[in-house]
């Protein structure tokens, strides 16, 4: 089973990310943990997508909403090669931090930052391309949080301030994702303001039950949490 956490920067996905793949193993449910997919720098190939796909900018946007797709797209699609699908294989539980509807949430929000038109048009074209990355997640875990909210964590924890395009374009990241989740019945929303990470932890467990055989905790464990 391929499960990802999506989200705005500072919207807990690492930690939430983590704490599921804590709590799967504590259930004997093997797991392989992807950090989030830029990070696979394991082999040539990875190494030389990521080169091309770094910019000056922080979201690693080029200026072009084709090249930005296909470099995220083709990063993918090696991360699924050389760990997703293998791990898969051998029946394990793949906890992607982010995944495909980063690809189209990113995107989207260029589109509908810099581009007139239905944001309909632009999802049916971006699900196109990046379902070549390979198989979506079973299950996608959106951490709804304000957009502002989200951008003041983020801030913080890189220790300097966004610009203001910068915010504009997080903004539109955020309204992406509502599009998304709109009409995908495999991104499942998990509204996160105002709770702490053990809160959100059970909330995504919640959401999880009725679409993944996802172990909950026992009595025991969970008066320990």
């Amino acid at each position: 089973m391929l499960i990802a956490f999506e989200g705005l920067p500072g919207a807990g996905k690492t930690t939430q990310s983590r704490l599921l793949a804590d709590h799967l193993t504590r259930q004997d449910v093997p797991v392989n943990y992807l950090p989030d997919n830029l990070t696979r720098t394991e082999d040539a190939l990875g190494s030389t997508l990521l080169e091309l796909f770094v910019s000056a900018d922080p979201f690693s946007r080029h200026g072009s909403v084709i090249t930005d797709t296909m470099l995220a797209t083709a990063i993918r699609t090696n991360t699924v090669a050389t760990h997703i699908a293998p791990a898969l294989t051998t029946g394990q539980t793949v906890i992607e931090d982010r995944g495909v509807h980063t690809i189209q949430s990113y995107s989207l929000a260029t589109l509908l930052q810099k581009h007139a038109g239905h944001p309909a048009d632009g999802t049916r074209w971006l699900r196109a391309v990046s379902a070549l990355s390979g198989p979506a997640a079973d299950v996608a875990v959106w951490l709804r949080l304000p957009a502002d909210d989200a951008i003041a964590r983020a801030a913080h924890r890189e220790g300097h301030p966004y610009t203001a395009e910068q915010h504009a374009f997080l903004r539109h990241v955020h309204d992406a994702y509502s599009h998304l989740a709109a009409d995908d019945p495999d991104l499942v929303t998990v509204d996160v303001l105002g709770l702490a990470p053990q809160q959100v932890h059970q909330a995504v467990l919640r959401a999880l039950a009725d679409r993944a055989p996802i172990p909950r905790p026992t009595e025991h464990s969970s008066l320990m949490q």
